[in-house]
């Protein structure tokens, strides 16, 4: 069984838009709203056209001078991940353990959309903060905790 690999290389030596390199490690030179759209390899500016995800809709997090493994493609370069050194520590984990998603991450959680958030501490705080919080139980609803504080 054969390997096959796709590469794009630049069909001419003149067109420098993208590297000439199928992959190399460029930096994060430039971010817009939090995403990155250029990178700099050999003093060269190139045009991010997207970026690789482990999971579909996730964003991965790429901050400005980070150095990032690309490929070329015709419409710029795409961003496969960033480069770790081998002693760093992970930042945040997630995963699936006996059919849970499980996040973990060194400070906190924060789950948030538009005015809405939960958050959770590695000193075991949870703050729910949002502009109408329901809790709804078909059975039993139990609130247990050393002082329970109602408004």
């Amino acid at each position: 069984m054969k390997n096959n690999v796709l590469t794009y290389l630049p069909s001419a030596p003149s067109q420098l838009d993208t590297p000439s390199q199928p992959l190399s490690i460029a930096v994060v030179s430039e971010m817009q709203n939090s995403l990155p759209v250029s990178v700099t390899l050999n003093e060269q500016h190139y045009s991010v056209m997207g970026y690789l995800s482990q999971m579909p809709g996730i964003i991965p997090n790429i901050n400005l001078g980070d150095k990032v493994l690309i490929s070329a493609v015709e419409q710029g370069v795409l961003i496969h991940g960033v480069v770790m050194p081998l002693d760093a520590t992970a930042r945040a984990s997630f995963g699936f353990v006996n059919d849970k998603l499980v996040i973990e991450a060194r400070g906190a959680v924060v789950l948030k959309s538009g005015n809405s958030t939960v958050e959770l501490t590695e000193a075991g705080a949870i703050r729910i903060d949002g502009k109408d919080v329901r809790t709804v139980a078909k059975k039993t609803l139990t609130l247990l905790g050393g002082r329970v504080n109602l408004n």
